[in-house]
């Protein structure tokens, strides 16, 4: 009778345990597919261009130093779709491509003037993608050039600013990063701009292996709203938006002519809209920050004024290459349009002109002196 039961408690174990061992036989092994980490797209001569970035998994997963640098590979796919030019890469592959690890987007400026709307699509009905994923523009550098940079110390581009800004943030918070999700939010919004940082190629920073080493670095951005194109800003040309950035983390000012360093601290902004024909605006921005080095003595209430003229005159400046382009790059008309949205039609909100600051109000608090000699 025991060995009855012995035996119907062994087939009753034994038996799920084969439906669970056999629900592993279909997997792949890690290393027989191919993850795809980047994907950039352009759209040139009627067809759409494609580039993916892929290396190995140990490569994903490693971040130590290597005596090699880590492969990367680069594929290129083109159709008449989007969906073509994946196809046509998948078609070439010798091995499974994986979309679930795709981090980073670079877009050239021939798809954000005029293909936006088929790129959203595209993007919508791949459940592989992610709206959290980061996005930037390039312009003049090839980008199979752009996806062929290793990190420093032969590290992977996974594990590079492009792919993962918060470390580079921490020390410079020009800029703020954008994702696909946020460029879909203000696409098709009435007011506002989309700003979209592009990326270049720089070798002027860095050796490695007494070599010059290409990194990327923002290059400036470009600009949309209301589902058209704008135009493009250099990097220099944008300083004026590090005081109005809801990422800041950390900033460093150096006042030039007088030597003295400076480290911001915080930065806290309210702009209020004046209730006119057409709407105007009081920017109230205080900024509490500390000396790091001052060599010269010179006085608090000198370096005070002077930290309000670079403010004042990086604000004025950044301002006006947007009114060059047609664009709200510091997205007044949308902080009136959320505030009173029936006061004003939408050719009042978006009618910014050199005359809608009434007022810029700048409170600038030295917490400490620093260093003097």
């Amino acid at each position: 009778m025991s060995h009855y039961y012995n035996c119907t408690f062994k087939i009753t174990f034994i038996f799920p345990l084969l439906f669970i061992l056999g629900g592993c036989l279909g997997t792949k092994e890690i290393q027989s597919e191919v993850y795809i980490t980047a994907l950039g797209i352009d759209y040139s001569n009627d067809v759409y261009h494609l580039y993916f970035q892929a290396y190995g998994f140990t490569n994903v997963a490693g971040s130590d130093p290597s005596t090699e640098p880590a492969p990367i590979v680069v594929g290129h796919g083109e159709g008449e779709t989007i969906q073509g030019a994946i196809d046509d890469i998948e078609k070439n592959s010798v091995n499974p491509l994986y979309y679930g690890h795709i981090q980073t987007f670079f877009i050239s400026k021939n798809i954000l003037d005029g293909h936006l709307d088929e790129f959203f699509d595209f993007f919508s009905r791949d459940y592989y993608l992610r709206y959290n994923t980061l996005a930037y523009g390039y312009e003049e550098d090839d980008i199979k050039e752009i996806l062929n940079v290793h990190g420093l110390f032969y590290k992977p581009p996974i594990l590079t600013f492009p792919y993962d800004p918060n470390e580079q943030l921490f020390f410079n918070s020009f800029i703020s990063t954008s994702t696909v999700q946020d460029m879909i939010k203000r696409y098709y919004e009435p007011v506002g701009s989309i700003m979209v940082p592009t990326i270049k190629i720089s070798e002027d920073y860095w050796m490695e292996d007494n070599k010059s080493k290409n990194i990327l670095k923002i290059s400036g951005a470009y600009f949309l709203s209301r589902q058209e194109f704008n135009g493009w800003i250099k990097e220099e040309e944008l300083s004026g938006l590090d005081w109005f950035n809801k990422d800041f983390n950390n900033m460093k000012l150096l006042i030039k002519d007088k030597s003295v360093s400076m480290f911001i601290e915080t930065i806290d902004y309210h702009i209020e809209i004046v209730d006119n024909s057409i709407p105007k605006y009081i920017i109230n921005l205080d900024i509490k920050a500390s000396i790091r080095e001052n060599p010269k003595n010179i006085g608090k209430e000198t370096i005070e004024n002077e930290i309000k003229n670079i403010i004042l005159s990086q604000f004025q400046n950044t301002f006006s290459k947007g009114l060059e382009i047609n664009s709200d790059v510091f997205n007044f008309s949308e902080k009136a349009y959320r505030f009173k949205p029936q006061s004003w039609t939408v050719d009042k909100l978006n009618s910014i002109t050199e005359h809608s600051i009434k007022k810029f109000n700048i409170h600038v608090f030295i917490k400490d002196e620093g260093a003097k000699k």
